[in-house]
């Protein structure tokens, strides 16, 4: 009885959790969610420096088991201006269940920064990334990258336009075997919010801040998942990269759900990692680009 008890009050509580982030991503909220999905198997290293600013660390998250695990560095939202890695731990660990070493990161905000310095510091933390990965457990030569709403941007952005990785003799095509965008704002400046003005600074800057613009034949595999019923990001923005990438004769797979902006970033929590489409689809990503890398290796060897 008590025990039938004790599992209806924490279904209760995991209900109420899920329905207070479905219409807030606060840092409230997702340490709410932290609280109430944690998961066991998987091992954490904190505090890791990327550059020298507080905010340009990350944290790792890897299985108990394994090695030359696929990499996944993944850039949090929060409008380019909150956010901070610790509210993200259940991507981290969600993402260590599933096998890969996730690395989640900070990096500036605004108003200390304005675009592109954000993009600049997930490429920071990528080239970081490719040379402790091995360190603990990972293969630097499967590093992907993924981020959610202004994190997808950053993602997207660090892929398609090679200068970001530039200063650190890298390139998009190299380095990043595949790019996971959630509720990305990809095509919409200029801006009508007078924040996201602020953010990019510049009219200037609009051509660059679009990572659609930066769409080519060479960019790396991507899988963008968004909610048809965005209302803070639209769907647009994963349908136009989608379909400019296609036309590219890139390789790219678009996953539009029901829902709202938090529910591809929700696929993560406890709540639902057990039946999530969300990471269905982002381990049969991953699987895929694996298969045809090896494919298209023996293929030569040939």
């Amino acid at each position: 009885m008590l025990n039938r008890l004790i599992s209806h009050l924490w279904g209760t509580l995991k209900l109420l959790g899920l329905l207070f982030v479905m219409f807030s991503i606060t840092g409230c909220a997702l340490r709410a969610v932290n609280w109430l999905s944690h998961a066991g198997d998987t091992r954490a290293v904190h505090n890791l420096s990327y550059g020298p600013h507080a905010r340009q660390k990350m944290d790792l998250y890897r299985p108990t088991q394994g090695e030359n695990l696929p990499v996944v560095l993944f850039i949090h939202g929060g409008y380019w201006s909150s956010g901070e890695r610790e509210e993200y731990r259940f991507v981290g660990e969600t993402l260590a269940q599933q096998g890969y070493l996730a690395a989640i990161i900070s990096y500036r905000l605004y108003p200390e920064v304005v675009f592109p310095a954000f993009i600049e510091d997930a490429a920071a933390a990528t080239a970081h990334l490719r040379q402790i990965a091995s360190h603990h457990g990972g293969d630097p030569q499967q590093l992907y990258l993924a981020g959610h709403s202004a994190g997808a941007h950053s993602a997207l952005s660090l892929s398609l336009d090679p200068r970001y990785l530039a200063p650190y003799n890298g390139t998009p095509n190299n380095w990043i075997k595949g790019v996971i965008g959630l509720s990305g704002p990809y095509d919409f400046l200029p801006p009508k919010a007078a924040k996201v003005a602020a953010i990019f600074a510049s009219p200037e800057n609009y051509h660059d801040g679009n990572p659609i613009n930066f769409a080519t034949s060479s960019a790396p595999p991507a899988l963008l998942i968004h909610s048809s019923n965005d209302r803070t990001v639209g769907a647009f923005n994963s349908e136009r990269l989608a379909r400019e990438l296609r036309e590219h004769h890139n390789p790219v797979e678009l996953v539009l759900l029901p829902g709202n902006h938090a529910t591809p970033l929700l696929a993560f929590s406890g709540f639902k990692r057990d039946n999530s489409e969300v990471l269905a689809a982002i381990n049969r990503f991953i699987s895929g680009v694996f298969a045809n890398q090896h494919a298209n290796a023996e293929a030569m060897a040939d």
